[in-house]
């Protein structure tokens, strides 16, 4: 027996041992000159889920669920100039902790994607079962005969002149599977994806018409348990999707819309992007990002976060990868080659969505905070972030 127990605590040693040098050290930090300017807060709505930076970086958008709305935010002023309100119906909705369903309402808006070069911004609706679209330059997106949901469209007067101006529009509505929530595209404009937490499939949505009334679902993929995050490689080739019921990443053929492997990479994997060759992914209750190099698909380098992090963010130079922590309320950046803690800002309460603008030298960061219903905006001057690097990191 003693032999038997013996021979157990060996292995477990030599396991630990080699794990510990595929891995190296969770979390090391990098010795860092990293100046922060002062954080700016910026009020917006109960709930807000998710943050998007327009893709010319003028206009930042929050996505509130509890408020059941999307503000749009000139970047640079940091005054809102348009709120969408959706006009509810009554729905089911669900308690995430008591796992159980509620009564709620259909317009709750969860994440948001741009398409055909920023014009159109894409809304999944939690409990709505499908995906509405909005027209950035003229609002109203339906077509005669397709499905829609209603909205106030409200352009926000200055303080010193007058009254909002109301217009209810209609946005054309996509019917997917239960509980939309992230929402992704292909780079060569063919397909939309979104992420159906309920029903443990993508919808894919054929977009490569300008025409809006063309736009039609082609398919439900099943690529695991509870599908979250999602990302699509940059020659549109494959789609990766993030199991955060599970323990992988579900790797979809585009050519054949079918699923062709998995990547490992641990439990509850929630967000995914893709930069310099390797993937990142959030774990968000084990705590932890992970790196995955693509080239053999194999995880690559593990490192320890605030607790539950949520949504990651990679710098325009693939150097840097901000994350934010929900239940420690943080904000964090990581060197990407080794995965080495950069530095942890506070963000309060529990922030959720994350994005980034970076020009020049200038590096915004525009942290969603889900309970307090507010926006923080980092500032970090580009130039000012020096890190050695690490000659054992992976």
């Amino acid at each position: 027996m003693r032999l038997i127990l013996k021979i157990m605590i060996t292995a477990v040693f030599f396991f630990m041992t080699n794990a510990a040098d595929a891995f190296a050290q969770e979390g090391t930090q990098a010795p860092v000159t990293l100046k922060l300017n002062k954080p700016e807060t910026i009020k917006t709505a109960l709930g807000v889920k998710s943050v998007l930076m327009s893709p010319d970086g003028s206009k930042v958008y929050s996505i509130n669920l509890e408020a059941m709305s999307v503000y749009e935010f000139d970047r640079a002023s940091r005054k809102i100039l348009r709120k969408l309100v959706f006009i509810p119906n009554p729905g089911t909705g669900f308690d995430y902790t008591r796992k159980t369903s509620i009564g709620s309402y259909q317009e709750k808006p969860v994440e948001g994607h741009f398409t055909h070069k920023g014009r159109y911004l894409w809304i999944s609706l939690h409990n709505g079962n499908g995906v509405v679209v909005w027209d950035l330059q003229s609002g109203d997106t339906w077509r005669e005969g397709k499905p829609f949901k209603e909205a106030w469209l409200c352009d926000v007067a200055p303080a010193d002149k007058g009254v909002d101006e109301k217009t209810k529009i209609r946005l054309l509505w996509i019917k997917t599977g239960k509980t939309p929530k992230v929402i992704t595209s292909s780079p060569d404009g063919r397909y939309l994806f979104v992420a159906n937490w309920h029903s443990s499939t993508v919808s894919v949505i054929a977009i490569d018409s300008d025409n809006p009334a063309e736009w039609r679902k082609v398919k439900h993929l099943a690529t695991g348990r509870v599908p979250r995050g999602m990302v699509v490689s940059g020659d549109s080739k494959f789609l990766y999707v993030a199991q955060m019921g599970g323990s992988g990443i579900s790797v979809v053929d585009l050519a054949t819309l079918r699923k062709v492997d998995e990547i490992r990479v641990g439990a509850n994997p929630r967000h995914i992007v893709l930069g310099g060759g390797f993937l990142y992914v959030s774990l968000n209750a084990g705590s932890k990002i992970v790196k995955v190099d693509m080239a053999t698909r194999k995880v690559v380098k593990i490192a320890k976060t605030g607790k539950y992090p949520r949504t990651i963010v990679l710098s325009a130079d693939k150097k840097t990868l901000f994350v934010v922590c929900y239940k420690s309320d943080e904000l964090q950046a990581f060197a990407t080659k080794n995965l080495s803690l950069i530095g942890s800002w506070k963000s309060a309460l529990h922030p959720v969505g994350v994005d980034l603008f970076a020009k020049g030298g200038k590096r915004e960061v525009w942290v969603g905070n889900y309970s307090s219903g507010t926006i923080k905006v980092f500032g970090f001057p580009v130039e000012k972030i020096v890190a050695r690097e690490d000659n054992n990191a992976a």
